[in-house]
């Protein structure tokens, strides 16, 4: 049963209990048998209805059940029927609709029969039918509020996991560059002290990824490609990355410019890594309201595209950004790639 449904007949359910009971009490007589038999039964569905919302056992349900046409058999007044709403409701957000309607069905005809014993056929056929209806009216109100929240849960699930599957690209395509640019001037350390020093200065950048990381950064004003691009350029000391960019390009799609900006990240990773390229070049322009970033290298290629984490990652993050990531490879060619962003306005 969801928290929805739960909450409702909580709060309801007492309220109907009530009234069905009001009409009994006033035309009661002092003390009988009847009337003792009709009282237990009272009683028994509200114990019965206070467990099955406690526990959320379904099979709390027959006493309920049993308890409606004990009363109608002992002392009926025409509203015990309404306490059978009350069982459609918990039935539809616990069982399926065949079973729902099954049961349903099966305690409008003892309903019906109680009615016939207690009173006359007559009676029965004008009191049983309308109570059916509403038992299916409430029977499908209460299976459409289930549906609405499990499909509610779904989507708070898909926004989690898409949240992780945010954090672990971003952390990926944060911190692997840095990583991979400290690595290689640390090689190139024990001969080089200006690459002991770029490595020292690279693993403060890597805190402060790290720290950017932690903060997510949320809406940045504005960020200048161009200049990110140079700067990647300056951290590796192999490959030779040559950048071909206007002067300056601020953008106003934080979006789209973290998504080509840790594209980039990513492309200059690999090329060190895996490509055993000496070069890298990269061209960044801006025409018909998209940012294209072409990289190519002068890396040994491949004879199959075998997508790993970070091309996966970098198709990914485009692509819910609505990018595109077109990428080619050849023995002894070297790999190229085209990412394409479409960028959007920021008011």
């Amino acid at each position: 049963m969801t928290r929805e449904l739960r909450r409702l007949i909580t709060i309801g359910g007492p309220a109907v209990w009530l009234m069905v009971g009001v009409p009994a009490l006033l035309q009661a007589p002092a003390y009988n048998a009847r009337f003792a038999a009709w009282a237990a039964a009272y009683c028994t569905f509200a114990l019965a209805l206070w467990l099955a919302l406690r526990t959320g056992k379904p099979w709390w349900l027959l006493p309920q059940i049993a308890a409606v046409i004990c009363t109608v058999l002992a002392m009926c007044d025409g509203f015990e029927g309404a306490l059978l709403v009350l069982i459609a409701l918990q039935l539809g957000g616990q069982a399926s609709r065949r079973k729902g309607l099954c049961a349903i069905a099966l305690q409008s005809v003892a309903l019906g029969v109680a009615i016939g014993i207690h009173w006359n056929a007559q009676a029965a056929l004008l009191l049983a039918p309308p109570y059916l209806g509403f038992q299916l009216l409430a029977f499908f109100a209460a299976e459409g509020l289930a549906r609405l929240e499990a499909a509610e849960e779904l989507r708070v699930e898909n926004g989690r996991l898409e949240e992780r599957l945010r954090i672990s690209r971003e952390l990926h395509d944060r911190l692997g560059h840095h990583l991979t640019a400290l690595s290689l001037n640390l090689e190139a350390a024990a001969n080089n002290p200006e690459a002991l020093e770029a490595a020292r200065k690279l693993s403060k950048s890597l805190l402060a990824e790290v720290r950017d990381a932690v903060d997510e950064l949320r809406e940045p004003e504005r960020i200048d490609v161009c200049s990110a691009l140079r700067m990647l350029a300056e951290e590796l000391p192999a490959p030779r990355v040559h950048v071909s960019a206007p002067p300056s390009l601020p953008l106003r799609d934080p979006l789209g410019a973290l998504a080509v900006l840790r594209c980039a990240q990513e492309i200059v990773t690999n090329a060190a890594r895996h490509a055993k390229a000496e070069n890298l070049w990269f061209e960044l322009s801006q025409q018909d309201g998209s940012l294209e970033l072409r990289a190519r290298d002068d890396g040994r290629g491949a004879l199959e595209l075998q997508p790993g984490n970070g091309l996966r990652g970098m198709r990914e993050r485009l692509e819910s950004a609505g990018g595109t990531l077109v990428v080619r490879t050849a023995p002894g060619e070297g790999f190229s790639l085209l990412a394409t962003m479409p960028l959007r306005s920021r008011t």
